[in-house]
């Protein structure tokens, strides 16, 4: 009876551990599907901008239709309060205690200025739906943060970093084989079957009109815009190359490599320079950092640095490649050297250009008989000649040097009379009114009076792939976010977007800037310079910490370098955030390995008793003697008891024998 007893007892005790195991399973599949899951989702989604009230949107473009962002945004957002309720859940009906470190008091700042912006934002209609063509509002970035929190949170333990990293790599590697077919030329998306899985059933009569305009051979995957790809890669390739290193079978080393050999290709197509950059300086910092771990490797390391920086500038200087990274990185020109057109004005009489330094003077009359007669004068207000240079169009150039590159011509829109002005081919389009004179006919068709946007200097326009013009004219924003910000998804709205000038000469009329190319500098613009340098705290909260865990930690053991590689894909997401913004389709992976590297380095700390105060370390090494010192003094103690038994029974024995004696002599 005893042992059935005992039997019973064991298999209650396993079927609990093993209820426990899948609960505690349980917990991580909100973390699966945010990480490996929510950037796979595709499919078509119809919405109003409500953008058509501004002068810059066109009115006949209020209808949009979105594939990449809206489904991804609504999946976070749910599986964000999903988490939260877990929390709850657990934390009130379990009374279990929330795990916490003082990194997340940074955090809990940067959520309280999100809010607040959020808040007091001027387009709230905005805030909470999101915008044209990002769709990333206030409640998809509350659960990116609370992402990190929870999985920092319910990670505990080495085989739950694994099972996480395996099912959300399923979906990691579903992505990655949609940009490698891509890169070959087979794009899933342009297939019959692919069309279909992605549009509503009411879209497939259409389907032939369905492109997504991407150059053969470019790699975008499930993410839409190239430039993603640099987060996304940028972060699985050092990440595998860490999993490979700490790897212990041959076949999960093969199945890294192939991987790694994919990543790398998807990178390669998504043509983004940003990426590569991302990727080597991230090498360069974890490589630093494990040079480190070694007095002699330090000055390796150190030497190395030296070598870099020299063999860079004379690489820059000296080399056709290094002069196109160096200009790819610096830019070659400001707008104002580049182009003659400088500057438009809009008067009550005229049109004043500036071509280079010169003003152009430019109005209109109609005729009796109805024919547009076109006046042009210069800055001293004398007449210039024009002569006829194609009759089919009705195309004048003018008789003088100083603008042979400008051409005039009398243009009817919509039964309203008006003039086209070209400067170097492209078309400027002017129409005279009754109440406010001669206004700008813009690329959205509506008539403004011209404005010149204020801009910044500070970099060439072609810096970063043209980034350096949008940095320009974001930085002028700047100064109205020190407290709050414009609110979550908002760049679109704050920063000018009567930027005419960038869209003739740069990127094309009727493209906006809907995100910064600069995750710190839009949330700065759309959370505040505080909130900004709250989040820039808590994540150099984190990178420090790791290069201190990852100087001392032993590397002989894999969890430690799922850790460094978790460290390593956090920090190039960190650098290659300088040319790229925060989007639904890589953020979740983002913030999901930025929670589980937090865990890891937790785990790390606690087993390796790493950080261990000195005094601290003092106290327990005296308590353990303390301790032994009482374990060794009880054997001491029990002989003590046992040999003074000892002498008591021999002393009774002498007693009796002595009485013994007495008697046998009676």
């Amino acid at each position: 009876e005893i042992s059935a007893c005992l039997v019973g007892s064991e298999m209650c005790i396993r079927d609990s551990v093993y209820a426990n195991k899948k609960k505690t399973n349980a917990l991580l599949i909100p973390i699966i599907l945010m990480m490996g899951f929510v950037p796979l989702i595709v499919h078509m989604f119809e919405y109003d901008a409500n953008l058509s009230q501004f002068d810059w949107f066109p009115a006949s473009s209020g209808l949009q239709t979105d594939f990449f962002f809206a489904w991804k945004m609504i999946a976070i957002v749910i599986l964000g309060v999903v988490m939260i309720g877990i929390m709850l859940y657990r934390y009130l009906k379990k009374k279990e205690q929330f795990q916490f470190e003082n990194s997340f008091y940074m955090l809990f700042v940067y959520a309280m200025f999100v809010a607040m912006s959020a808040l007091f934002s001027s387009y709230k209609y905005w805030v909470v739906r999101g915008t044209y063509e990002l769709f990333e509002p206030v409640w998809a970035v509350f659960a990116y943060m609370i992402l990190c929190y929870y999985v920092y949170n319910y990670v505990q333990e080495e085989k739950q970093v694994n099972k996480v990293l395996l099912w959300a790599g399923v979906g990691m590697a579903m992505v990655t084989l949609i940009g490698i077919f891509q890169y070959f030329g087979k794009d899933f998306f342009k297939t019959g079957f692919g069309k279909h899985l992605i549009t509503n059933t009411s879209f497939w009569g259409n389907l032939d009109s369905l492109n997504f305009n991407m150059a053969e051979g470019t790699s975008y995957t499930t993410l839409y815009n190239p430039n993603f790809l640099s987060f996304y890669f940028g972060m699985l390739i050092p990440l595998l190359a860490c999993l490979f290193i700490g790897a212990k079978k041959v076949w999960q080393r093969a199945a890294l490599v192939v991987a790694e050999i994919l990543c790398i290709i998807c990178l390669k197509g998504s043509g983004s320079d940003s990426g590569w950059m991302a990727v080597a300086a991230g090498a360069a910092i974890a490589v630093l950092v494990l040079l480190s771990r070694g007095k002699k490797l330090r000055y390796v390391g150190g030497a190395l640095v030296v070598a870099g920086i020299i063999g860079s500038i004379v690489i820059a200087n000296t080399t056709s490649f290094g002069e196109r990274i160096k200009n790819t990185i610096t830019g070659t020109y400001h707008m104002e050297d580049q182009y003659s057109l400088n500057d438009i004005a809009t008067n009550d009489e005229d049109v004043v250009l500036k071509i280079w330094d010169n003003a152009l003077s430019v109005s209109y009359d109609i005729a009796e008989d109805g024919t547009i007669q076109i006046l042009c004068k210069d800055s001293d207000g004398n007449p210039l000649g024009q002569t006829l240079a194609d009759e089919g169009t009705q195309t004048y150039s003018i008789d003088d040097e100083r603008f042979a590159n400008v051409q005039v011509q009398p243009v009817m829109f919509d039964q309203t009379a008006g003039i086209s002005v070209y400067v170097d081919g492209i078309s400027w389009n002017f129409v005279k009114t009754d109440d406010d004179g001669y206004e700008f006919l813009n690329p959205a068709g509506k008539l403004v009076k011209y404005e010149k946007v204020k801009q910044s200097n500070l970099f060439k326009e072609d810096a970063m792939s043209s980034r350096g013009h949008i940095w320009n004219m974001t930085i002028p924003v700047l100064g109205k976010h020190v407290f709050v910000g414009s609110g979550a998804n908002t760049y679109l709205l704050e920063r000018p977007q009567n930027d005419y000038f960038g869209q003739a000469y740069i990127y094309g009329f009727n493209n906006y800037d809907v995100k910064a190319h600069c995750w710190y500098l839009q949330q700065w613009v759309e959370t505040g310079l505080f909130g900004t340098l709250a989040l820039i705290g808590f994540l150099l909260w984190y990178i420090i910490r790791s290069v201190r865990i990852y100087r001392r930690v032993d590397l002989h053991e894999h969890l430690s370098w799922v850790g460094f590689g978790l460290f390593a894909a956090v920090l190039v997401y960190v650098i290659a955030a300088v040319a790229n913004d925060s989007n639904v389709c890589t953020a979740p992976v983002f913030w999901g390995m930025f929670g589980l590297g937090m865990a890891v380095n937790r785990m790390l700390v606690t087993k390796e008793n790493l950080f261990v105060k000195a005094e601290d370390t003092q106290t327990t090494e005296n308590d353990n003697a303390e301790v032994q010192q009482k374990n060794d003094a009880a054997p001491v103690n029990e002989s003590v008891k046992a040999e003074n038994k000892n002498r008591k029974q021999k002393a009774s024995s002498k007693k009796q024998s002595r009485k013994q004696r007495k008697n046998q002599k009676k």
